[in-house]
């Protein structure tokens, strides 16, 4: 399972820079065999987008400021001639479970090796996430495959119907350095600040993050879901926020 969540894309500062990048590197190629022969378009050129908005993901909490930074992208989206409408995809929270008891299994049965490589922080949070998700047995881990699929099929039913899913990034303003691994609660808590994020690698769904506001200081990103091979119609409802928003950088990347 670890396998098929793990990525390679491209990070940048602006969505044409993402977008140039993808570009360069999508494709087939004969060193790679997961590389695949697709195209790729922007399904929503020459009409507008649909967009579902999830601002408060179930599953958890979210700070109300980050509620408020992503129906402010959703009103963007919406003046910019998009239709929106408040939907969630069917088996969000069920994603997030088979996230965590899938790849949290794969890790604890490679934590001799991990450990070799890691530093001392992550190997604490490993320990803690091995903590909140128990071990299971073969039975259950083999089950956690076609769980999968069945929600997957749910996700691409609902990714038709809509272009993409705006949501937030994390849930929860960045906490202090280190706050992950004080304690069990720490890494509880991370986990729950990141379940936005968790679908989509389960799923291997295309998502582009654009910064949408502050809360304390901080930025808040939004993220645009979309499906199987929608990466350009995700970074094209990306581009329209981005223009809306400027660009927000609270660090000096530089200094």
């Amino acid at each position: 399972m670890f396998q098929l969540m793990r990525v390679e894309g491209v990070l940048a500062r602006h969505v044409a820079d993402v977008r140039a990048g993808l570009l360069a590197i999508a494709g087939p190629d004969v060193r790679d065999p997961l590389a695949l022969p697709v195209t790729l378009s922007d399904r929503s050129l020459g009409r507008p987008l649909r967009v579902a908005v999830l601002a408060d993901p179930p599953g958890g909490s979210t700070h109300p400021g980050i509620v408020a930074a992503i129906n402010a992208t959703a009103e963007v989206l919406a003046a910019h001639g998009a239709e929106v409408i408040e939907a969630s995809p069917p088996g969000y929270e069920q994603a997030i479970e088979l996230w965590g008891k899938a790849l949290i299994e794969d890790l604890r049965a490679q934590l001799p090796l991990i450990e070799m490589v890691m530093g001392e922080g992550g190997k604490r949070f490993l320990s803690y996430a091995t903590d909140v998700f128990p071990p299971v047995d073969l039975a259950t881990f083999t089950s956690l495959f076609p769980m999968r699929l069945h929600v997957e099929k749910e996700w691409h039913r609902f990714l038709n119907d809509y272009d993409v899913l705006l949501t937030p990034t994390w849930t929860q303003p960045a906490f202090e350095h280190g706050a992950d691994i004080a304690s069990l609660d720490g890494a509880r808590a991370t986990l729950d600040t990141m379940r936005p994020v968790l679908p989509a690698n389960l799923l291997g769904l295309p998502a582009a993050i654009v910064p949408v506001g502050l809360v304390d200081g901080l930025s808040v990103g939004a993220q645009l879901t979309a499906r199987r091979f929608g990466d350009l119609t995700a970074l094209a409802a990306a581009e329209i926020v981005e223009y809306a928003f400027g660009r927000l950088t609270p660090i000096d990347p530089v200094h």
